[in-house]
């Protein structure tokens, strides 16, 4: 029966064939175990991986002896690999279930590399997936959490998913397969052990066919998710422009979606905004110019009329001092000397044509500061560069970017936005300096 339904889940969703060279994950329990030997029973090209996390000491290396032998018994190739897992958790400042999870997904990919495995396959079955579900909602999550394991990921395929932890060991009984018992999933030391043991019992006494439910469920969830996603690519595509590192969303655009929140939240999530900042940025939209928020490496601008996520710069930038024209590669600023007599005024922002007899060397370049004043070009009058920012309607972080190169104390340039007049050149200029960033 278990024989049948494992070829039948595999082959409705299409996650191997025989031609598939394939690795199967095996701890030794009595999940691996099973699938290890139907595998075995579908006669396909298995080769066996074990992971000894160096965490419970000699149950462990009983662990590591047993799967050696099963490889053996069954005449499959075997990989083993001992991890210093607590000092790889210290290390990367991360829980030991989730140190161990990076290192043997890291090690299976480094595997299927080296030895050109087509897929990896592990003993995920029904009530893993239930488990992850209630854990996710209990941390909070969207509907693609919701959907909870994949059968296939990449080249990671799970062909336990459709039967019970139950199902797995009765098969284990029956066909008198031997298994190893790892005493951690008996305690409520994780959070998933705590899920397993206390509010799964609870959701069966509710409704006995519990697990059979959640196995409709989560095809239900599947087909919601993939409408979901169908609109969000969709919506993200009319909204979204990327900028390499970081990306900018058209604000109206955006608000005259149906479900705006949700698209606002599938923009940021990639960028590490949690939900709470989405709630807030949809409330500073059309309302408030300059509300900024920050995740662990990008920030947010919630400007006029979009909102702007980049990177988060940890390099400060003081001052260059520059005693004769010549490139600053750092800026990607490039400087030219050119004749009068040769000179054809170059209109753009992006570039300067100031008189280089009025400058006087070293000039500088530094970041602009309050306080600081210009004469902008075909002006008299001095401005504020705070003001000028503002009539300019120059963005927040635009402005904290802004640079200026000075002549003395005189600023000669808002690099990439307006020289200075009392710089700029006429009929009895002989030598123009022409500065340009890229």
């Amino acid at each position: 029966m278990m024989l049948r339904q494992f070829r039948q889940f595999v082959n409705q969703n299409r996650l191997f064939n025989h031609s598939h060279s394939l690795l199967a994950a095996v701890s030794g329990g009595a999940d691996s175990v099973v699938m290890l030997h139907l595998l075995a029973q579908c006669r396909l090209k298995v080769a066996v991986a074990h992971c000894n996390f160096q965490l419970r000491g000699a149950d462990a290396d009983g662990d590591e002896k047993f799967v050696r032998q099963l490889a053996a018994k069954y005449q499959m190739p075997f990989f083993s690999i001992r991890f210093n897992t607590l000092a790889y958790a210290d290390e990367h400042r991360l829980s030991v279930e989730m140190a161990a999870r990076e290192l043997r997904y890291n090690w299976f990919a480094q595997l299927a590399a080296e030895h050109h495995f087509d897929r990896i396959l592990t003993a995920h079955h029904l009530n893993d997936n239930i488990e992850t579900l209630l854990l996710n909602l209990a941390r909070g999550t969207g509907i693609n959490g919701l959907v909870g394991i994949s059968a296939v990921n990449g080249n990671i395929a799970r062909p336990l998913l459709f039967a019970t932890r139950n199902q797995i060991e009765e098969y284990a009984r029956l066909n008198n397969l031997a298994f190893r018992t790892d005493c951690t999933n008996l305690t409520d030391d994780y959070q998933r052990n705590i899920v397993r043991h206390r509010i799964v019992p609870v959701l069966k006494e509710l409704n006995p066919s519990f697990e059979e439910r959640m196995l409709r469920n989560f095809k239900h969830i599947h087909q919601a998710a993939d409408i979901y996603n169908w609109y969000i690519d969709k919506a993200k595509a009319e909204v979204l422009k990327n900028t390499g590192n970081g990306c900018i969303i058209d604000a109206e655009k955006l608000m005259q979606q149906p479900f705006a929140e949700p698209v606002l939240y599938e923009c940021l999530k990639p960028f590490g905004f949690n939900g709470a900042q989405v709630e807030d940025a949809m409330k500073n939209i059309g309302q408030k110019s300059g509300c900024t928020f920050s995740s662990g490496s990008h920030r947010l601008l919630v400007d006029r009329s979009q909102i702007i996520i980049e990177p988060i710069e940890h390099t400060e930038f003081e001052s260059i001092v520059i005693e004769s024209p010549q490139n600053i590669d750092s800026l990607r600023i490039k400087m030219k000397v050119v004749p009068a007599a040769d000179f054809v005024l170059d209109k753009r922002r992006c570039v300067a044509c100031l008189d280089l007899d009025k400058l006087s060397f070293p000039l500088t370049i530094r970041r602009w500061q309050h306080g600081d004043f210009f004469y902008p070009i075909g002006m008299s009058k001095a401005q504020k560069l705070s003001d000028f920012f503002v009539n300019n309607k120059v963005n927040v972080f635009e402005k904290e970017r802004a640079m200026v190169l000075t002549s003395g104390e005189q600023i000669a340039w808002i690099i990439g936005y307006r020289p200075d007049n009392r710089f700029k050149i006429s009929n009895k200029t002989q030598r123009v300096l022409v500065v340009e960033v890229d």
